[in-house]
């Protein structure tokens, strides 16, 4: 998608199961688009982490059709509104009716404000040791940690930037950034761990000891996509 998906407001129950094992959880929706939804999950007292993969059960408030769509948990949002954002794999027809039923009900569309879009790359590990970095951002921050949900995010999401939580010689940065040249040339693409490579895919490396200023300088700087 050249464009992030428009996203429509309504509220629907969801009954939210991760699929290897873990509690179920009831919530509804904030928002949904073609690709997504957005749980609302002041009431739920599990924690689903970022990285989980789940199925949400629900019911096309027009036609009363139950459907189950699954999904990766891809952002949290904490504070005073929690929220999960779930990035959808193949939905299928019947959630496409809901998002229209959605569109036409609420006669606006959501449009994601001006907040920096930022997907990060990296193990499990590492991504948990430096999420409070990232909540302290203020950016919209979405998690990966496969190919496969690297290659969802950048087919789907527009971005701003892509971060790679590895260190230099990791082997893995040269295929993840020249996906990113490839598919979304004017995102940043930053590596933030220890040491460097030789080479353009990658704007800026950021000491993995370096604080949120650093981090920021690095996003935010103007690039020209090479």
């Amino acid at each position: 998608m050249s464009r992030r998906a428009p996203r429509y407001r309504i509220s629907l129950n969801v009954t939210v199961s991760p699929l290897l094992g873990g509690k179920m959880a009831v919530c509804h929706t904030r928002d949904v688009s073609d690709v997504g939804v957005c749980l609302d999950t002041s009431e739920v007292s599990e924690w689903i982490p970022v990285g989980t993969r789940v199925s949400l059960a629900l019911t096309d408030p027009r036609s009363g059709t139950a459907m189950e769509v699954i999904g990766d948990v891809v952002r949290e949002v904490s504070g005073s509104n929690p929220a999960l954002g779930v990035l959808l794999i193949e939905p299928p027809a019947e959630w496409k009716a809901v998002v229209a039923h959605a569109a036409r009900q609420s006669g606006n569309v959501e449009r994601p404000g001006k907040r920096m879009r930022v997907l990060v790359v990296g193990d499990d590990h590492r991504q948990r040791g430096a999420m409070a970095l990232y909540v302290s951002s203020g950016w919209d921050v979405l998690f990966a940690s496969d190919d496969f949900a690297v290659a969802e995010a950048l087919e789907h999401i527009k971005l701003d930037a892509v971060i790679a939580e590895l260190d230099g010689s990791d082997p893995r940065i040269g295929p993840i950034m020249d996906d990113v040249r490839k598919t979304q040339p004017t995102a940043r693409r930053i590596v933030r761990g220890t040491g460097r490579s030789d080479g353009d895919l990658v704007h800026r490396y950021v000491d993995r000891d370096s604080g949120l200023e650093a981090l920021v300088d690095a996003v935010t700087a103007n690039f020209s996509p090479v």
